[in-house]
């Protein structure tokens, strides 16, 4: 897929997705990354199952760990979808503790922290 069409992603899913794609093409070789699966469907008895097992509102989508010890955090949000009341007490909790954490809302903003973070290959 070509960087322009990675830009015209219609849901969160998508840009998720196509930002994983990305990553795997132009991560740094040490970059290590994973999701946190708390959006999508489950059954009641699937979300308290995960809630018991530590699942987390709020938490960002993607996480970055980093050579400097810190965690960058990454939340993906649609065109201009605000974060909910829980994501943005995760931000306060990430940033009191010195992890950066962002809200992007496109492909292009993504790619642009993570390559002022050094996660992709290439300048900063």
């Amino acid at each position: 897929m070509k960087r322009e069409q990675y830009r015209k992603l219609a849901s969160e899913h998508s840009l998720q997705v196509s930002l994983l794609e990305y990553l795997a093409l132009n991560a740094q070789p040490w970059a290590y990354w994973f999701a946190v699966p708390n959006a999508g469907k489950r059954s009641w008895r699937t979300a308290q199952q995960m809630k018991a097992e530590g699942l987390t509102a709020g938490v960002a989508d993607l996480c970055f760990l980093l050579p400097s010890g810190k965690v960058l955090w990454l939340e993906l949000k649609r065109d201009k979808e605000k974060q909910t009341a829980a994501q943005i007490v995760f931000q306060s909790v990430c940033e009191s503790l010195g992890h950066p954490y962002y809200v992007t809302h496109n492909f292009d903003e993504a790619v642009k922290i993570l390559r002022r973070w050094r996660v992709l290959k290439g300048p900063p």
